[in-house]
């Protein structure tokens, strides 16, 4: 137990701790979204084959009432072409052996488990930049098992890891200056979400000053985006209207002022004035650009209503501006508290949604073993509400270091303010204690326990 507590390398049996893990949270639970996924990837391939290409979108709802799902596709058409490719050699084995929605639903699921997977070593190619060798070992670990996205990406089988995986591996061409090839693969991180953008712009104007040639940048990066927003114009289902509902979250949140002006654009504009306006050498360019992407995203998931999938495009930079601090151990405890109140303040937002009842689609749910035929659900807010005001402070606890990390993480030539003004106190244990112990307190404790605790209780079993 002593060499838990020594700083020291991964070895195989850390490859083999979150193999293990990684593969039980495959099997064992999925959400309805990557059950609806695969639904519309079957859908488009069909549509593919039978010359119905552009009848996709009107298509996945028609078989709205067939399949029994509950919403139409709604993402880009290049996302639906790479599940295609993906999944095409399933697709084609199940036309000649039979179809199995589940062996097709971890088929599809096992894309954005794989470019989750690449996020770690994408991860660690760009912390090497800012990292010695010893310490830059660990930082696959830190991607893998970071709580809240192993949860999004293996627990309910979402598909985020896609636009970070395409962004960590953009952001080495804005390091390298090279402003073409990093909007051009931002180009592909668009289409799997568009809150690429908000980050597109202000690492744009950072490095280019002259705004035509910068409105030209950020112009190039929607190549691929316009052109299937385009082709689909008038034929593209709900998706419009989706897409609309989320831009409308820009808006929920308003300042007190004349017309209610949205509090995200407002503090997203003010950024991106303030990047326009900075002089910085390269080197200290280098330095901010952690902090300002986790200052876009932080600020955006701060003022608008997320999804918990959602999370994983914030969390790597919170984890590199960390890793750029003196003082680590303050910044590991703030990565705890933001991981516990993530998972208690998603268990009051989504009640009985993303707990015992993503069994029901993993591995247990195909033996019969279903939570939704019990007549009585033990959800995880019966344990949660024995705690007084913890619902009111899962809020508190999520948005606190957050916001700490976007004003005491910001660069100044002497390195992080919050280092500052701590004297530049040097505090960094060994990295196997943050990977494991922010893990285990905060998915294990607030989501696995309580999640297999109430599963046993439902099914009669305790």
């Amino acid at each position: 137990m002593s060499r838990f507590f020594h700083s020291r390398l991964p070895g195989k049996r850390d490859l083999a701790a979150v193999c293990l893990a990684a593969l039980a949270a495959f099997l064992l639970w999925n959400h309805p979204d990557i059950q609806e996924t695969a639904l519309h990837t079957r859908i488009f391939l069909d549509d593919l084959f039978s010359g119905r290409f552009f009848q996709f979108y009107e298509d996945s709802m028609a078989m709205k009432t067939v399949y029994g799902y509950a919403n139409a596709a709604h993402y880009h058409i290049v996302f639906y072409l790479i599940c295609a490719v993906w999944d095409l050699p399933v697709y084609l084995a199940q036309k000649l052996l039979g179809e199995n929605d589940f062996v097709f639903m971890l088929w599809t699921k096992a894309l954005g488990v794989t470019a989750f997977a690449l996020c770690g070593f994408a991860f660690k190619r760009l912390a090497a930049r800012y990292l010695p060798d010893t310490r830059k070992a660990w930082t696959p670990w830190l991607i893998w098992l970071c709580p809240a996205a192993f949860f999004g990406v293996l627990c309910m089988g979402q598909y985020d890891s896609l636009c970070i995986l395409v962004i960590l591996l953009a952001l080495p061409y804005w390091l390298d200056g090279d402003l073409l090839r990093f909007a051009l693969v931002m180009g592909l991180a668009m289409v799997f979400k568009m809150f690429a953008l908000f980050l597109i712009i202000p690492l744009v104007l950072l490095r280019e000053k002259r705004l035509l040639r910068a409105a030209g940048y950020i112009a190039l990066s929607m190549w691929l985006y316009l052109p299937g927003l385009f082709l689909f114009r008038g034929r593209d289902g709900d998706a419009g209207f989706f897409n609309g509902l989320i831009a409308d979250r820009l808006f929920t949140g308003t300042l007190p002022a004349v017309g209610d002006p949205s509090v995200v654009l407002i503090g997203l504009a003010l950024l991106f004035a303030g990047c326009w306006c900075a002089r910085l050498s390269d080197q200290r360019m280098q330095q901010a650009m952690p902090w300002l992407c986790a200052a876009v995203f932080g600020w955006l998931f701060l003022f608008v209503q997320w999804h918990p999938q959602w999370l994983i495009l914030l969390l790597p930079f919170l984890l590199l501006t960390a890793l750029q601090a003196k003082n680590q151990t303050f910044w590991w405890w703030m990565q705890l508290i933001v991981n516990c109140g993530f998972f208690v303040l998603i268990a009051y937002q989504y009640p009985g949604q993303l707990e015992s009842n993503l069994f029901d689609l993993g591995l247990l749910g195909q033996f019969g073993l279903l939570v939704s035929a019990q007549p009585v659900v033990r959800t995880s807010t019966i344990y949660f509400d024995l705690i007084p005001y913890l619902s009111q402070l899962a809020p508190v606890a999520f948005c606190a270091p957050i916001l700490a990390a976007i004003i005491g993480q910001f660069p100044t030539i002497k390195g992080q303010l919050a280092d500052r003004l701590g004297g530049g106190h040097l505090a960094r244990p060994p990295m196997q204690i943050p990977v494991y112990g922010i893990f285990a307190a905060s998915f294990g404790v607030l989501w696995l326990a309580p999640v297999l605790f109430g599963w046993c209780k439902t099914m009669g079993l305790l």
